[in-house]
């Protein structure tokens, strides 16, 4: 079960995944791409194909919380 745990957290998340991990909408995740300068850059796998790690997601997650503490 600790395998499966670790493979999650290095998985791609594509752009329809990474839309649910946010819950947000496909045209909101295309707006932070292109005015967000903090959001993450996406990585390309290949000519069509782009997606970021659970961790680029959950370090922009983690800054606009401390963000909005301020």
């Amino acid at each position: 079960m600790q395998t499966q745990e670790h493979t999650r957290q290095q998985a791609f998340y594509r752009p329809k995944s990474a839309c649910a991990y946010l819950d947000i909408g496909r045209t909101k995740l295309y707006e932070l791409m292109e005015y967000d300068a903090n959001f993450p850059r996406p990585v390309r796998l290949g000519a069509r194909c782009i997606g970021w790690t659970r961790s680029q997601l959950d370090q922009w997650l983690e800054a606009k919380v401390e963000e909005a503490a301020r």
